[in-house]
């Protein structure tokens, strides 16, 4: 990995080059060093033309995860893109909006191949998968110019989440946004079984769950995404919790960790005691939040949906619990991704312009979550300032629920770097977690299914 590293250090100091230009004193009153400064500025504008095809567009392909509603996020997000392209017109920007299903095999498919785009959003792991592959072009000149220049978006920006997506000095990507996993339960229906004391770990929660399917037979006490996807989503808030990762800070498997099957168990109690529908297995987000607005459930476990608190059946009677402590754990966690943009073509021809238009998204994709285009929460505090966060439900939800979730959160999501990449990409996670939600009980077994796997993948990062 060191390497490969170093040679991404090689291209990091060559952008950084092209960062810095060249110049010289225009009002010289030598002739030789006006000359000179000419020359200077010839050969800049010659290198910024050469860049981009000796004046021709230059091309930048983008790769963007659905970050909200299909047909809502990507188009909003594309319009975003066409902005730039008018902005710019020496750069084509190539919009494509890539689904979540298999995402991690389309990506590691396209850019091993030479086929993959030139900038994407992505998951906070997928960078630093890809980083330690050797297939991502550093954005530390980005960085380092906001540095100099003492760039306000560095204030702005929430406090170390620039951090994470740092590997060895160098910074991989850039956060945009950050996401994380939460319960949003209906106040009115706590109240009505008689449900005073939040809870504040897992145990607690089981019983509130209990009380919940005594008081109230006709409604789920909890729904969630139980596909892949959701029950990795699952797994991974449990692992938080309960102070435990599938891979330990020094790179090593600690996927048969009596922690682990601590998490599993709490996934078959919520089965087993009927306290989720039983066809949660095959739900997807959207499944369970269509149960939750129809009043089928108290507790939605997911995302944070926005469109909850802006439902006028809704909004004035949800809430959302604070973070819960596993049975192994010292304190309350929760798990969070700062979300980012990459750029995945270590090689482009046009490397300015790919710098250029990942600084340009990340300082002009306001309207994407003032709009309420993308349900994400954003990564620069002066975005929650806007007149759209002032309604008191959103405000609240952002400020003071979601926001407190990331400081939980920060260091032990730490650990799962970089070698956390291929297993949450391959999803192991949500295979154990589906095998308990399909009946099975033997939780050890399970687990040692797949750490052959997480074992293969670890050893393929060392080498």
């Amino acid at each position: 990995m060191k390497k490969r590293l170093s040679m991404l250090l090689a291209a990091s100091a060559a952008v950084s080059l092209l960062l810095a230009g060249c110049g010289g004193d225009s009002a010289s009153e030598d002739k030789n060093s006006e000359e000179k400064v000419n020359t200077e500025s010839n050969d800049t504008q010659k290198k910024e033309e050469e860049e981009k095809g000796s004046g021709e567009t230059a091309k930048i392909t983008f790769w963007d995860m659905m970050w909200g509603e299909a047909g809502v996020y990507d188009v909003a997000a594309e319009a975003l893109v066409d902005q730039y392209n008018q902005e710019n017109p020496n750069v084509k920007v190539e919009y494509q909006s890539v689904p979540w299903d298999n995402y991690y095999q389309t990506f590691l498919t396209a850019i091993t191949s030479g086929t993959g785009p030139d900038v994407a959003t992505a998951g906070s792991q997928t960078p630093m998968q890809f980083a330690t592959m050797g297939e991502i072009m550093p954005l530390t000149p980005i960085v380092e110019k906001w540095q100099s220049e003492k760039d306000p978006i560095l204030d702005d920006m929430m406090e170390g989440i620039l951090e994470t997506n740092k590997l060895e000095d160098e910074y991989i990507a850039l956060p945009w946004q950050c996401d994380t996993r939460i319960f949003t339960y209906r106040t009115d229906m706590f109240k009505e079984a008689g449900i005073e004391k939040l809870p504040s770990t897992w145990e607690e929660l089981l019983d509130v769950l209990r009380t919940l399917k005594e008081k109230n037979p006709d409604v789920f006490p909890l729904v969630t995404a139980g596909d892949l996807g959701g029950a990795q989503n699952i797994m991974m808030y449990l692992t938080v919790g309960n102070n435990v990762g599938p891979v330990t800070a020094d790179a090593k498997s600690d996927f048969t960790s009596p922690k682990m099957q601590e998490c599993l168990e709490f996934v078959a109690a919520l089965m087993d005691e009927e306290l989720i529908p039983e066809a949660t297995i095959s739900y997807k987000d959207a499944d369970a939040q269509k149960l939750f607005y129809s009043g089928q459930a108290a507790i939605f476990y997911g995302a944070p949906v926005i469109g909850f608190f802006e439902d006028e059946n809704l909004k004035d009677n949800l809430d959302i619990l604070d973070p819960l402590q596993g049975p192994s754990a010292d304190k309350p966690q929760t798990v969070y991704w700062a979300n980012s943009i990459a750029a995945y073509n270590k090689d482009s021809e046009n490397a300015q312009a790919t710098l250029d238009f990942v600084e340009w998204w990340v300082k002009n994709s306001k309207t994407l979550f003032t709009e309420g285009k993308c349900g994400k929460t954003p990564v620069l505090k002066s975005i929650t300032t806007d007149p759209y966060y002032d309604n008191a439900v959103l405000e609240k939800l952002v400020n003071e629920k979601i926001m407190p979730t990331f400081v939980h959160a920060t260091e032990p999501i730490q650990n799962f770097y970089p070698a956390f990449g291929q297993i949450n990409g391959e999803r192991y996670l949500g295979n154990a977690a589906q095998k308990v939600l399909s009946g099975r009980r033997d939780y050890e077994a399970i687990l040692e299914e797949d750490n052959g796997n997480v074992e293969a993948a670890l050893e393929l990062q060392a080498e």
